[in-house]
Order: structure tokens, then sequence, then C-alpha cells
């Protein structure tokens, strides 16, 4: 289902920006390299070319959405999607142990935990 659904999408995608593209713009666009300086006229008339391809690229776009959502939902369902070898190899090796992180502040808080102590007596001292 999701390779059948990916290939219908990448024909859309295809449809849609070629679509787009013989729209004429303001400049003109491609549109007007294939009929010429008067534009589209000769193939769909004057205005029936913009109602046309504006009727086409409306129903690719419905049709790209409804396969975007498609996509999304048989890839959220697992249908045939692989696993990454990062997830392969937590599954195989299981939970892993928490590391020890951060230790919290004593109760006197910030003032107590940066308080350098005073060093230890060591054998060297108590020899003097």
């Amino acid at each position: 289902m999701n390779t059948f659904l990916l290939i219908i999408h990448l024909i859309v995608c295809i449809g849609l920006v070629i679509s787009i593209l013989l729209q004429s713009s303001k400049g003109g666009g491609l549109s007007g390299a294939f009929g010429g300086a008067g534009g589209g006229g000769a193939v769909f008339g004057g205005g029936g070319a913009a109602t046309f391809l504006s009727k086409v690229t409306t129903y690719l776009g419905v049709i790209f959405f409804l396969t975007c959502i498609g996509l999304w939902y048989t890839s959220r369902t697992g249908d045939g999607i692989p696993t990454t070898a990062a997830e392969r190899l937590l599954q195989e090796q299981g939970p892993m142990p928490l590391q020890s992180g951060p230790q919290p502040l004593p109760p006197g808080g910030v003032e107590q935990a940066t308080e350098t102590p005073a060093p230890a007596s060591t054998a060297k001292d108590s020899a003097k």
C-alpha cells in the first residue's frame, strides 16, 4: 500500500509542477513559449487556458494533500517501514541503564556548594 501511494504521490508531484509552470503569469510564463507571443490561444482559447490549468492545479493539489495524509498514515501504522540500524541495535540490546548525571545541590544552596573545603592534612604536614 505504501509503495502504491508513493508512486501516485510522485506522479502527482510531477504533474503539479508542470501545471504550475504552464500557467501564465504577468510576465507570460512558460505558456507563452509554447503559443508564441499571443499566448496559448491556439489550444485552449484566450481565457480557457487559465481556467483549465487552474482546475488541473486545484485537483492535483487536493490529490497531493490526500496522498501526503495517506503516506503519513501508512508510516504511522508501520506498514512496510524499515527500521534504522540504531533502532535495531537498541531493540537487540534492550533498555540501557541510566548514567549518573549532575548531583543535586547541598541543603545550604549554591554558596555552600561553591566554597572550597580546606585541604585535608597529610602525612607530610604532620611531619613538619
